[in-house]
């Protein structure tokens, strides 16, 4: 996967969708996927998010 942010805070099944926040607050990216390698019933894994730029632009909205 290319383009995306790459995290490994605490994200759960149905936060798809969900704002990825920087230390201010700022909106950084809108979450997308998980990798759970383990396969557990709980995240073990990391996250990804489409960068808010990205996102906006793709909806239509000002570049950034």
């Amino acid at each position: 996967m290319e383009g995306l942010i790459q995290f490994d805070t605490a994200v759960n099944p149905g936060n798809s969708g969900g704002p990825l926040l920087n230390r201010q607050g700022q909106v950084i990216g809108i979450v997308t996927a998980l990798a759970n390698p383990a396969e557990q019933n709980f995240f073990v894994g990391i996250g990804f998010a489409v960068p808010i730029g990205t996102a906006v632009s793709a909806a239509g909205g000002p570049d950034y």
